[in-house]
């Protein structure tokens, strides 16, 4: 940019003096409407992104959402300014109309409105399910079993989402927090580490509130000199549709002098690298996360485990399941031990089915209150960790939670010294939705099983090759479609879920939280396959059959057909709802006809309505008789009959010292000076058009169709540029807006001294044919372009090319590339059917285009623009 503008200013002193005046309005007439169609195009661009985004169902993350309509709005404003500029005060009104449709954009991502803050802190004592939206799930589910079924839960408090708020309120923290998930392109778990990283420290650092900091230290007083547990109790954490199983800490053995530590420690897990994962994954909003923590004592457990009251991936639904490790039952969710399993009925509370793990370790609470791992020595390892009679308690326990709220829970528990059961926590239980039926005898695969016998966490069958991943490094590097192969099924590596094909994990258990998210996720997962690193470690593919607990070497095709699980229906994710209230004033068209007395500022109802308006009156003020200037657009002669006209902005063409009446309104191709037109039009000329495309039925149906559908196309119907194709020049910059039949099409570059601010751009859009040929022709030019350095994406049938920071020759082929193929594509999207043809015209194209440079340098030195 700073360099077309060097070059209009060069052109403003090389000019006569009686018309420097006229000559400079026109110019900065020419750059403002430049740069209004730059803006178009970005501002359409990031329109096509966004729909598309809302197509695929998959925003990414809220803040993204906002960062895009942003981005729009700044690019529609940019066109409104550079339009008024064009237009003294004719157009004015257009900021009103965009300030109000930004306000009910604005409007579109507010969440639910949020009453008065409550009291900071709530004792667990008086809190019931009712209380849930101060004290989240996990709390107020704790609450309301102690008041309601007499259940033992720890001693202990909440500290409570209007905490929360003030802690991010009064310190600012909020609008970081939303700052640097901005800044941070977060795309790879790398990145999304160095966000957490910012986030925890902005979190550290921030003073926390003294009517926090004392309703805490008071609650601290009143329990005594013990030990906690600080949880996350995050509101939507544990609910049937976003479980967050392991995604946040929870600190334990911690001292009242340190609760408001651990508090920011649990706060700053909610935008970990796993955390942010899961919630962009689930379509929540980042901006609607808010952090109630449990305080809860710290239970000297010599059991502890885990009930689910329905097997949670199929088996007898007559059942219940009773995990179980000695000490604190940390190693069960974490995943870091085999576990003891007990399979209970539901009716009679008896045992119908036990399973005593081999276990190596067990954690347990030291006196000073930290909790450490121990060895098991003696025999210890397969002595059942409770007792028979504990797991009937147990059982009934658990069903009368169930029947209190209506539906399967998954309970966490701890047994004591003194032998009395705790539950820790309760929720619902993540089923799978079509529970899987025995796996049908498979004789083909029968003899390629390596690894039998694994525990099933996720029904279903799915290959890949095998990657394992012990360290971060090996999570940053694992690749898209691989089976993730762990030792331990840490929840860390839920952010891996998403990209993986299958989970194999030696330790851990069926219950615990990677467990959970494989579910939620649907991915077929196997944990607790002693032996698996050593004998998967290397084998290249395999197939993990997650129902029958087995591991084939290589893809078993059948077998995966046969495991297919019947796809899950989506849920209506809160950015996606968020994506398409916003939408509705982003992307409608309701201005289409210029001519409609509703063509006016105020017609405009959405960012889309005022980039058509600006572009219809910035071609007006542009172009139409009257407004040109001196040197106003001529039109080009030459041999062939086209309906080009040119306006130089400045050193684009030769001097004319002799004028006449004729030269003033035509231009022959010979007095051009650009490079980049002259390599442009070397492009478009050089190489005879052989003509459409041999007719098909089909092909010549869906012409037929698409014409008959969009008014658009209709014989004699405008084009964006009035009636003509109009160069924009300058001696080393080039701009062309041009329709050719059905097809719409931008080319422009900038060729000077300086790479980094050389460019060639390509945006292409049209066709006569149906939308997925011409899909097919525009990943045919964008395959063509990739291959001569141009980044190149496509949106349904829009192709958007860009080359930066290249040489001035690198620029000038570019250009001539494209020339070529603004000629040569049209009304091939007709043939895009037939496979063999596609694969002709991408040979041909490429064989043209070689023979095509060859002569360029030439070309551009004979016509006297050669540096």
């Amino acid at each position: 940019m700073k360099t077309a503008l060097k070059t209009l200013f060069n052109f403003i002193h090389g000019n006569a003096e009686g018309e420097r005046e006229s000559v400079e309005k026109f110019l900065n007439k020419s750059e403002d409407f430049r740069l209004l169609l730059s803006a178009n195009g970005k501002a359409l661009e990031l329109m096509s992104e966004m729909t598309g985004a809302a197509q695929s169902g998959h925003p990414s993350g809220i803040t993204r959402v906002r960062a895009y309509s942003v981005m729009v709005a700044s690019s529609v404003r940019q066109m409104i300014e550079r339009l008024c500029l064009m237009a003294p005060g004719k157009y004015d009104g257009l900021r009103d109309v965009f300030n109000e449709i930004v306000q009910n954009m604005d409007r579109a991502f507010a969440g639910p409105e949020r009453g008065p803050l409550g009291p900071p802190v709530l004792r667990l004592r008086d809190v019931r399910a009712s209380d849930l939206p101060e004290t989240g799930s996990k709390v107020a589910m704790l609450g309301e079993i102690r008041a309601e079924l007499g259940a033992v839960v720890p001693h202990g408090f909440a500290i409570t989402a209007s905490a929360f708020h003030l802690f991010m309120e009064s310190t600012g923290l909020d609008d970081e927090i939303n700052r640097l998930i901005q800044i941070h392109d977060s795309s790879s778990l790398e990145e999304l580490n160095d966000l957490a990283r910012s986030i925890r420290n902005a979190i550290d650092l921030a003073p926390m509130p003294q009517e926090l900091e004392e309703a805490v230290r008071e609650q601290c007083a009143r329990l005594g000199d013990i030990r906690f547990a600080v949880r996350s109790s995050a509101l939507g954490e544990d609910s049937e549709q976003t479980g967050f199983a392991g995604q946040f800490i929870s600190k334990l053995g911690v001292k009242p002098a340190q609760v408001t530590e651990a508090y920011r420690a649990v706060v700053s897990s909610m935008y970990s690298a796993t955390a942010i994962t899961y919630v962009r994954n689930r379509g929540l909003r980042e901006d609607e996360m808010v952090m109630a923590v449990g305080c809860m004592e710290m239970v000297d457990a010599v059991a502890g485990g885990v009930i689910y009251t329905r097997p949670p991936v199929g088996g007898d639904e007559n059942t219940l399941i009773i995990n179980a490790v000695p000490g604190l039952p940390c190693a069960v969710v974490d995943g870091s031990s085999l576990a003891d399993s007990w399979t209970v009925d539901r009716e009679t509370r008896k045992i119908v089915g036990r399973d005593i793990a081999e276990k190596e370790v067990r954690f347990v609470m030291t006196s000073g209150g930290q909790v450490r791992k121990e060895k098991l020595y003696g025999g210890k390892q397969l002595e059942p960790a409770i007792p028979d009679h504990d797991i009937e308690r147990l059982a009934d326990l658990a069903m009368r939670i169930e029947n209190h709220f209506g539906r399967p829970q998954d309970i966490e528990w701890a047994r004591d010294r003194e032998g009395l059961l705790v539950i820790l926590q309760c929720r619902p239980l993540t089923m799978c939705v079509d529970a899987p039926q025995p796996p049908v005898e498979d004789e083909e695969s029968r003899g390629l099983a390596i690894l039998t016998g694994c525990i099933p966490a996720s029904p279903g069958a799915a290959s890949g090759c095998v990657v394992k991943v012990e360290s971060d490094e090996d999570m940053f590097q694992f690749p898209d479609g691989a089976v993730l192969l762990a030792r331990n099924a840490r929840p860390q590596l839920s952010a891996l879920l998403p990209r993986a094909s299958a989970l194999v994990a030696e330790f851990g258990s069926s219950v615990g939280h990677l467990a959970n998210v494989a579910r939620e996720y649907g991915i077929p997962a196997l944990i607790g396959a002693p032996g698996a690193v050593e004998r998967l470690s290397g084998v290249g593919v395999i197939t993990v059959n997650g129902t029958n607990g087995t591991i084939y070497l290589g893809r078993r095709k059948r077998m995966i057909e046969q495991e297919a699980r019947p796809a899950t229906v989506a849920r209506t994710s809160d950015v996606g709802l968020a994506l398409r209230r916003v939408l509705k004033f982003i992307t409608p068209l309701n201005l289409t006809d210029p001519e409609s007395p509703d063509f006016r500022p105020e017609g405009c109802r959405s960012m889309h309505d005022i980039t058509r308006f600006c572009h219809e009156k910035a071609v007006s003020e542009m172009f139409t008789q009257g407004n040109r200037p001196v040197s106003g657009a001529r039109r080009l002669t030459g041999q062939q009959t086209m309906q080009y006209w040119l306006v130089d902005i400045g050193g684009g063409t030769a001097g004319d010292e002799a004028e006449t009446s004729d030269s003033r309104q035509s231009i022959t191709v010979e007095a051009i000076r650009s490079s980049p037109m002259r390599a442009l039009w070397f492009g478009m000329m050089t190489v005879p058009w052989e003509g459409p495309p041999p007719a098909r039925m089909d092909g010549f149906m869906s012409v037929l169709t698409s014409a008959a559908q969009n008014p658009a196309l209709a014989p004699g119907a405008r084009n964006d540029m009035g009636e003509r194709n109009y160069f924009i020049v300058g001696s080393r910059y080039c701009n062309l807006q041009s329709r050719f039949g059905f097809h719409f099409c931008t080319i422009e570059g900038f060729a000077g001294d300086d790479p980094n601010s050389n460019y060639a751009l390509f945006q292409f859009k049209g066709g006569g044919a149906s939308l997925d040929r011409r899909n097919l022709r525009a990943r045919l030019v964008a395959e063509v372009l990739e291959k001569r350095g141009f980044i190149a994406e496509i949106r349904d049938d829009a192709l958007f090319a860009r080359l930066e920071g290249v040489s001035r020759e690198a620029v000038e082929q570019a250009m001539a590339v494209l020339g070529y193929l603004l000629m040569h594509t049209r009304q091939i999207d007709m043939s895009m059917a037939d496979p063999a043809m596609v694969i002709r015209y991408r040979d041909k194209f490429e064989a043209e285009i070689e023979e095509l440079l060859e002569g360029l340098a030439a070309e551009l030195k004979e016509a006297g623009c050669a540096a």
